[in-house]
């Protein structure tokens, strides 16, 4: 994954938080799989 992908992610997680698609503890959940996925992906390389 690189850097723009992730923060696409990120940038859409925090899109439907703010537009109240997802609540708090989702939001929260996903953003720490996503940069547990991008930081374990960085190892690899």
């Amino acid at each position: 994954m690189t850097r723009d992908e992730l923060k696409a992610q990120i940038d859409e997680l925090m899109r439907q938080y703010a537009d109240e698609e997802i609540d708090g503890e989702t939001y929260f959940r996903k953003m720490m799989e996503l940069t547990a996925t991008a930081k374990n992906e960085n190892k690899e390389e």
